[in-house]
C-alpha cells in the first residue's frame, strides 16, 4: 500500500482555501507522517500533532495548514 501526504490550509474559520496533494508517495505510513511533521515543523509559527484528527498541523496568523496522510487505493494489478 502507499500513502501519500496531503497539505490543507484553512483560513480563521476554518474553511479549507487550499488542498494539495504532494509527491512522493510513501510504501510506509511511519515515513509519511515523519514529512507531515518535518513540514509542520518547517512553517513558521507554532506546529503539533493532533491525535484527535491524526495528522501534523502549523498555524502562522489566521493562517492554519494541517498534513494529513492518506492511503492510496490499491492499483489495479491488470491495468
Amino acid at each position: 500500500m502507499l500513502f501519500q501526504l496531503i497539505e490543507i490550509e484553512s483560513d480563521e474559520r476554518d474553511q479549507v482555501i487550499a488542498e494539495t496533494k504532494t509527491l512522493p508517495l510513501f510504501e510506509l505510513r511511519e515515513h509519511a507522517m515523519a514529512m507531515a511533521e518535518f513540514s509542520a515543523a518547517r512553517c513558521h509559527g507554532d506546529y503539533g500533532y493532533d491525535a484527535d484528527r491524526d495528522c501534523w498541523w502549523a498555524a502562522s496568523g489566521t493562517r492554519t495548514v494541517r498534513y494529513l496522510v492518506r492511503p492510496l487505493p490499491e492499483l489495479d494489478a491488470a491495468a
